[in-house]
């Protein structure tokens, strides 16, 4: 309570308290004193009565701007909330330039891996033209085999022909003799 009304409090007490001991006085007394505070007082209890009727507004009123400020200190908080996260989202200028650096990066690794696979592509042509060559050293080995064993097969034939014919000799399939025109 505010001292104001505690005071209100006091008078109203105070004045029922001599309205009480007012009705006890003594008959052979004068009473025109006491009438007249009492007067006094009826009056101020008719003033008493629209300010009684004003402290309860007033408290009513504290209320609501106790709420009212309740309520704006949570849209405060909230405008702060919204001002920070403007804050950590990105301006466009600098969105762009987030994603050119991005771009910048994806290029180069692009590069990186074309690089990389048009070395993969030299290397197996590489190997294929290895395998080629490897593949024809293998087939001409095989028809120096079929050569040889053909030769084989013909000289040993001929031989039981004419009888045992020794050959100190091997077959070179790579070997070309010297071609001679005789003259």
């Amino acid at each position: 309570m505010t001292r104001w009304q505690e005071r209100v409090t006091v008078d109203l007490a105070l004045s029922r308290l001599m309205q009480k001991s007012g009705a006890a006085s003594q008959p052979g007394k004068s009473n025109e004193p006491f009438t007249e505070s009492q007067s006094v007082m009826e009056a101020q209890d008719n003033t008493e009565a629209p300010r009684l009727s004003l402290l309860e507004k007033s408290e009513i009123k504290k209320k609501e701007l106790a709420s009212m400020e309740d309520t704006v200190q949570d849209l405060e908080k909230k405008w702060a909330q919204v001002r920070a996260n403007v804050l950590k989202q990105l301006t466009p200028a600098q969105r762009e330039k987030a994603l050119d650096k991005q771009l910048h990066s994806l290029i180069e690794q692009l590069a990186a891996k074309q690089a990389q696979a048009e070395g993969l592509v030299t290397e197996i042509h590489l190997k294929e033209i290895e395998f080629e060559r490897l593949h024809c050293l293998w087939k001409r080995i095989e028809t120096s085999k079929a050569d040889l064993n053909t030769t084989r097969n013909r000289i040993g034939r001929s031989s039981s022909d004419w009888g045992f014919v020794a050959f100190d000799y091997t077959v070179d399939p790579c070997h070309k003799l010297p071609f001679y025109i005789a003259s």
